[in-house]
């Protein structure tokens, strides 16, 4: 069933009324701005993170940059040593008609290979020979000390053989291979051509030692080969160079012994590399450190891969370093410990906005029922005061009467007048007494303190008792110091409670009793103290004196009327401002009330 234009919008505009309801809702909810917060400062804390791994990204590839760099420049400053002691031997060779196995030995001697240059395994000389000069070669080796000197291995149709000659062996274990034709395998006799038609020195590609004198056949390495050519000779072109040629100074290196001395600073537990010839089609490492593998596998770790050119060869070189093995540890944890440091403080921050907010909504309802209670004082103490004054003003008018003002009245009329004052005093002192007592358990009597002549307060409270004094035929004195006592307080409850108390002497007096008030000041407090003729208390009932709705009996209790809250009302009004009243008395010698307040409130 279709639905209707008017009811799609109807729904539109709930929707749209509901949603807006909704982010109001959260928009003015106390999780509002911590969330807000919170969300800021985790951008914040996304932005140091990701700079931090940028940063630790960098330093690592900086660093491996520099490793590898150091690494490079040492195998070329290392292998560049080498070249230097072969060019010396072909040196050696030209500059004497005659080189012999000894002058070789004293020669390399002097380099003090077994202690400088470990990463050679032999250093010697290679004299080209033809098939024909091969016989002679044997006889004069014979004369330097090495017998049945054998060229091998030799093929049918070579024109030039390339027999190891002299060799200086660095390695104990290995024996010198005179005689050893180095033009019968191809990837030596690739070098040496390139060397002879270059005039340059070359390497060879990767070397496996098949030859039973070596005891690790599993080794791989290369040779090193300086082409030596006849003096006075011209060496500008490749076929001048290729009719030179005499002969070659050669090295050969094991790769496992050579890398891992020239490369201590890579080769560590938490670094490695290796080297693959680039021409080798077997792919098979020149040189691979111990620690290689292990690390690969390691998460977080760093591979570079470079192409080192040297001597004709081109070698692959990967260099691999593990997390620790660039950077320091507090680097490492920097990205990590700022996301921690991030979250910890957006929630710490988060929490403590919303407790403050949470508290400051608080305080501020409290502020709010505290209005509102304070409102309701208002209205009591408004209620109380039109209750009172029409009250008040029906005693005054009675009592006018009763004392003749209007005239004489008849004995009945007095009678009724006079039952009509009685109840009228009776309902305003019940007013007042209870509304205050409501406030009072209610906790909403809040003083508004005014600096208060307390001489004239009480003088202002004694004239309103005045009938009441006059009408029990009681003599009132009132003593107070001419210098005036001040004091911060409110007014009108302090006299509501002075009320109380001077009104229950006056009304526990019998006829022409004494009632004396006083005010003074000593020791830093201010005192009232009102004393009375009247019946007295027994020593029993003084702690009841102060208890809500109590009245003790005594010999004109059921003369008197009273709710029992007076005193009551006026101890609750008294500590309001921080003062205490107290009581001594005697049965049927009177009473004396002191009321205490401190002087600075």
């Amino acid at each position: 069933m279709p639905i209707a234009k008017g009811s799609y919008t109807i729904g539109m505009k709930l929707y749209v009324k509901t949603a807006r309801l909704t982010v109001a809702r959260i928009y003015h909810s106390l999780y509002f701005p911590p969330t807000v917060i919170f969300v800021a400062i985790m951008i914040v804390t996304i932005f140091g993170w990701h700079a931090a791994r940028t940063s630790l990204a960098q330093n690592k590839s900086m660093a491996a940059s520099s490793r590898v760099r150091a690494a490079e420049q040492s195998i070329r400053t290392n292998m560049s040593s080498y070249e230097e002691i072969l060019q010396g031997g072909v040196g050696l060779l030209q500059g004497s008609d005659e080189v012999t196995k000894t002058d070789w030995a004293n020669y390399l001697k002097a380099f003090g290979l077994n202690d400088h240059y470990r990463g050679v395994q032999s250093i010697g000389y290679i004299r080209l020979v033809t098939p024909d000069d091969a016989p002679g070669l044997s006889s004069y080796m014979a004369t330097q000390g090495v017998d049945n000197f054998t060229i091998s291995p030799v093929t049918a149709g070579d024109t030039v053989y390339a027999p190891i000659t002299y060799a200086q062996p660095i390695a104990s274990h290995l024996p010198p291979l005179y005689g050893f034709n180095m033009y019968s395998e191809p990837t030596r006799k690739a070098a040496m051509l390139r060397a002879q038609e270059s005039g340059e020195t070359t390497i060879t590609g990767r070397l496996v030692p098949t030859t039973a004198a070596v005891v690790d056949t599993k080794v791989t390495g290369f040779n090193m080969y300086v082409p030596y050519y006849s003096v006075n000779m011209p060496l500008d072109t490749a076929a001048s160079r290729q009719a030179a040629i005499r002969g070659y100074v050669f090295a050969g290196f094991r790769g496992s012994v050579l890398f891992a001395d020239i490369a201590k600073s890579v080769d560590t537990s938490n670094a490695g590399f290796r080297i693959i010839v680039s021409s080798d089609p077997t792919a098979t490492s020149l040189y691979q450190s111990d620690h290689f593998s292990s690390i690969l596998k390691q998460p977080g770790h760093t591979l570079v891969s470079r192409k080192l050119t040297m001597y004709g060869q081109t070698w692959n070189t990967e260099y691999i370093f593990s997390a620790r093995g660039l950077v320091s540890e507090v680097e490492i944890r920097r990205p990590s410990g700022v996301l921690f440091a991030g979250v910890f403080v957006a929630v710490l921050i988060a929490v403590i906005v919303l407790l403050l907010l949470r508290a400051r909504a608080q305080e501020l309802s409290a502020q709010k029922e505290r209005a509102v209670e304070l409102a309701k004082d208002e209205l009591l103490s408004l209620a109380s005061h039109q209750l009172r004054t029409p009250a008040t003003g029906v005693k005054q008018y009675v009592g006018m009467i009763l004392q003749g003002f209007a005239g004489d009245i008849t004995d009945e009329q007095r009678t009724l007048l006079e039952k009509a004052f009685a109840s009228n005093d009776r309902q305003l002192q019940t007013i007042n007494e209870i509304l205050h007592l409501a406030k009072i358990d209610a906790g909403r009597i809040v003083l508004a303190p005014t600096m208060t002549n307390l001489g004239e307060l009480i003088q202002d409270i004694a004239a309103e008792q005045k009938p009441d004094v006059d009408a029990a035929h009681h003599h009132l004195k009132i003593d107070i110091p001419k210098k005036p006592i001040e004091l911060s307080v409110d007014a009108h409850m302090l006299r509501m409670a002075i009320e109380n108390v001077l009104s229950n002497a006056i009304k526990y007096t019998p006829t022409q009793g004494t009632i004396s008030v006083s005010l003074f000041r000593r020791m830093g407090h201010i005192y009232i103290r009102i004393t009375d003729t009247g019946v007295g208390i027994a020593q029993q009932d003084l702690e009841k004196m102060f208890k809500q709705f109590t009245r003790l009996p005594n010999e004109m209790s059921q003369q008197v009327g009273g709710t029992g809250i007076g005193l009551y009302l006026a101890k609750h009004l008294i500590e309001l401002h921080g003062g205490t009243i107290t009581v001594e008395s005697q049965l049927g010698e009177g009473s004396t009330f002191t009321v205490i307040l401190p002087h600075k409130m």
